[in-house]
């Protein structure tokens, strides 16, 4: 029981909350567009990494991440490209 609790806390800090697009339309996943990038609520900006895979289970495999990847729903993988400085947020 410890190790799934400790995979599931894991996962947790895997997904990205709070992203929003940035730039023009790449592609479709569960009938909702996405970007080739996303920025977060901290101004961090991630590039399309590809498709998250999933366990037997249908939970998110966060074992296959690499260094600096996360999980964006429904189900997409970008890849930390840096922060964004000085950038007029959104109104």
């Amino acid at each position: 029981m410890l190790a799934a609790s400790r995979s599931a806390h894991q996962l947790e800090y895997s997904i990205l909350h709070n992203t929003r697009p940035e730039g023009p339309a790449i592609g479709r996943l569960d009938g909702m567009e996405f970007s080739e990038f996303v920025l977060d609520e901290f101004g961090r900006i991630f590039a399309y990494s590809g498709v998250a895979p999933r366990l037997s289970n249908g939970r998110f495999d966060d074992a296959a991440l690499k260094s600096g990847e996360f999980i964006v729903p429904p189900g997409l993988i970008y890849k930390y490209r840096g922060k964004v400085e000085n950038r007029p947020r959104a109104a």
